[in-house]
């Protein structure tokens, strides 16, 4: 197999800075020994209301849902359905439907809403420099009457290298238990080096790209980040080695948890450690796409030939019973509606059209995963693209990707 320079010098055990090699507590569950399966679901789905290719949501504090479009929509929806547009969105690559898969992304509502109405997303935005840029922004949201506008939209973090994002955005956004945090998943913005191969950004010191970001509120950098000392975008780098971080949350123990699309296969749950570098793609349990200009069809070296990367507490693909399931959207379930899901973790599925629950035991291993892809009435859960838990009643809503997107919440079947 041919390897790139900063492949050999990585597995040799060398580590370019600001790699740190870091293992979880969780054992390596490959596919979780087989444990899937597929039992009757406990729910059923409603729809709410339905949108154009939605790529996030959150709840306000009265209940309200916020959803994005990729496309530059920003909406409010209400618990009938009803949904009230918010003008002045910072326009993004994705307008009028461009973009690939980059555009207007997640949005995320911080603790202090009720009192500032701030509201925080993530954009993929075509900067001064020409190139295509992740951005992280927020800004006051104004409601009179039957409207509802952004003010004040101020930038607090911008992917700064010299590489335009092409794909693979990752631009979840998570705020840590402490609320004196935010943290930003950033995809490896699917660039390709000499050879046409694709992912090396993840593994520069000098790139957001690949890596999950932590800040402080005001966009500074956190005194006791890893490697804090060394300043722009390194010192603000959490953790790295990602290829497309689509979901990120924190557990109610206030561990992060991270879901990553692999390349062909190789989908990841991951909880990240302070430091970690997970190996992207150095390794991975995945192939290369048969399409691919470099290595096509070829397998990645896997996790387990290089112990010095973190590995996953689960994965998915290459197997008869997991195939991969692109996952894209987290949350941990907290409430009273599913009671036998409390602490479970919620994954959203693209590509197989699914909710998935991983369960953890107390020490965060994965004990096992069950795929629900459809409801208890027969009706389809189709592709998640994001979800979230309403903190009022324990209800899980989420929101169907593609041109026939639709916002929709699951219930306790009757």
């Amino acid at each position: 197999m041919r390897r790139s320079p900063l492949l050999t010098v990585l597995l040799a055990g060398t580590c370019i800075a600001p790699c740190a090699f870091a293992q979880t507590s969780t054992s390596y569950n490959a596919r979780v020994s087989g444990a899937q399966t597929e039992p009757p679901a406990p729910f059923v789905i409603r729809d709410i209301a339905p949108f154009d290719n939605p790529w996030g949501l959150d709840f306000l504090p009265d209940g309200r849902v916020v959803v994005t479009e990729k496309s530059d929509h920003l909406y409010i929806v209400d618990a009938s359905g009803a949904k009230r547009a918010v003008t002045g969105v910072p326009a993004s690559v994705g307008a009028n439907g461009g973009g690939g898969q980059s555009g207007f992304h997640d949005v995320a509502v911080p603790a202090t809403y009720a009192s500032d109405h701030v509201l925080w997303f993530s954009y993929v935005a075509r900067a001064a420099d020409g190139r295509n840029h992740l951005t992280l922004a927020k800004a006051r949201v104004v409601e009179s009457g039957t409207t509802a506008q952004l003010a004040d939209v101020t930038t607090v973090w911008q992917e700064p290298s010299s590489y335009s994002v092409r794909g693979q955005p990752g631009a979840r956004i998570a705020f840590a238990p402490d609320g004196q945090h935010v943290f930003l998943s950033v995809g490896d913005g699917d660039v390709p080096d000499q050879n046409q191969d694709r992912g090396f950004t993840a593994q520069l010191p000098d790139s957001g790209l690949g890596k999950i970001i932590r800040l402080n509120l005001d966009g500074s950098t956190p005194a006791d980040n890893p490697h804090a000392a060394q300043g722009g975008v390194a010192g603000q780098i959490w953790a790295s080695g990602f290829r497309n971080p689509y979901g990120l949350a924190f557990s109610e123990d206030g561990k992060l948890w991270e879901t990553e699309m692999g390349p062909s296969s190789g989908d990841e749950f991951n909880q990240i450690v302070k430091g970690g570098n997970y190996g992207w793609p150095l390794v991975s349990n995945g192939n290369h796409y048969g399409s691919d200009a470099y290595m096509p069809g070829q397998p990645y070296p896997r996790h387990d030939t290089a112990p010095q990367f973190v590995r996953p507490a689960a994965y998915w693909g290459w197997f008869p019973t997991t195939n991969s399931m692109s996952p894209s959207g987290l949350a941990f379930y907290k409430g009273a509606l599913f009671p036998q899901w409390q602490g479970s973790a919620l994954l959203g599925s693209t590509s197989s059209i699914a909710l998935y629950r991983v369960i953890l035991d107390n020490t965060s291993n994965v004990t096992g995963v069950e795929r629900y892809g459809r409801d208890a009435a027969g009706v389809y859960t189709g592709s998640v693209r994001a979800l979230k838990v309403n903190p009022a009643d324990g209800s899980i809503w989420y929101v169907r990707g593609g041109g026939d997107g639709m916002l929709r919440k699951i219930i306790p079947k009757p």
